[in-house]
């Protein structure tokens, strides 16, 4: 099971303020989800031609609250459906790709310690993170419960590269900080694929 010490937990208080005002305005579940990729596609605007760290963190910052918004809202006003679930799964993908697509433009011509391509490791870490959320995605079809196990699910991951580019802005390491990132989505991959498969071999015997 999912750690109560996840970001979703921390930031809860938080989001359920946003939550709220939203629906005062009357914002639906869908729409709070078109906010947030549009605040994705806005950083992917402001890091691929600006090239400025801060402005693209605080979108990405944004993209996360925003994503957790959604279901909060959807709880909150019991208007859950499965398209809601499948348009936010859907959305949430889309808005990954963007964030990746403007760190690879960003990085289109750095290399790690003058010797690794930043665009290799950038498509590593966005395919391991997108097969982060497939592996969650496909055991919650044969189990019932939450499969957002690991250190870097969605929410981690979103804040990791706020947290860090943020700190790029004004400090450098943009590449060391985005391999780190590929290591630890890699790690959180492997022990996901090895918690759900050890649970699937359990259910066959």
């Amino acid at each position: 099971m999912p750690s109560k010490y996840r970001l979703r937990f921390i930031f809860k208080p938080l989001i359920q303020i946003l939550a709220k005002g939203l629906i005062k305005i009357r914002i639906t579940p869908n729409l709070t989800t078109i906010f947030m990729l549009c605040f994705a596609i806005l950083s992917f605007i402001w890091i691929s031609l600006f090239q400025n760290l801060l402005i693209f963190s605080i979108l990405v910052f944004i993209t996360g609250i925003m994503d957790g918004c959604d279901g909060t809202i959807a709880r909150l006003t019991q208007k859950s459906t499965k398209f809601g679930a499948f348009f936010d799964s859907v959305m949430d993908r889309i808005s990954e790709f963007f964030i990746f697509f403007g760190l690879i433009i960003f990085n289109w011509k750095n290399y790690l310690w003058d010797y690794i391509d930043m665009k290799l490791i950038l498509f590593i870490a966005y395919l391991i993170s997108f097969m982060i959320s497939y592996c969650r995605a496909r055991a919650e079809v044969f189990f019932k419960g939450d499969f957002d196990i690991g250190l870097m699910a969605r929410s981690e991951r979103l804040f990791y590269i706020f947290i860090t580019m943020l700190f790029a802005f004004f400090f450098g390491f943009v590449a060391e900080f985005l391999f780190i990132y590929m290591w630890l989505v890699l790690g959180t991959y492997i022990y996901r694929s090895i918690k759900i498969s050890t649970q699937i071999k359990k259910a066959e015997k």
